[in-house]
């Protein structure tokens, strides 16, 4: 059984590491946005957008979508993040979530989320 790799990167001062893989029957990915000019609501998009991508390129989507893992910078977004949460989960089939303040690497980053998903085989 091969190990699947999505959105490898890498060099100039950054880690060489992909942002998703699938193997079997899991897939698991976690993202950044890549515009940081964006608010809350737009990095948060963002991610969905790229999470979107992995679960179609690992022969999965958004409703066998597991658990989450959410890092804020601030608390104070909460609120934001969650309304672009339901506007992109599938609310017949939520996954487990958990949501915690994180300092970021990059100041400019507001939030970094983790995505586990099953697959069909």
């Amino acid at each position: 059984m091969e190990t699947e790799r999505y959105g490898i990167i890498g060099g100039n001062g950054v880690p060489s590491i992909c942002l998703g893989m699938a193997r079997g029957e899991w897939m698991t990915s976690c993202c950044l946005a890549t515009d940081l000019s964006l608010g809350i609501e737009g990095q948060t998009r963002q991610i969905f957008d790229i999470f979107d991508a992995h679960l179609g390129e690992s022969g999965t989507d958004i409703s066998q979508v597991l658990f989450a893992q959410v890092w804020l910078k601030r608390m104070s977004d909460y609120d934001a993040m969650n309304t672009v949460w339901n506007d992109w989960i599938d609310p017949n089939h939520p996954p487990a979530r958990s949501c915690v303040r994180a300092d970021m690497a990059n100041p400019d980053h507001l939030i970094e989320i983790r995505i586990t998903a099953a697959r069909p085989l």
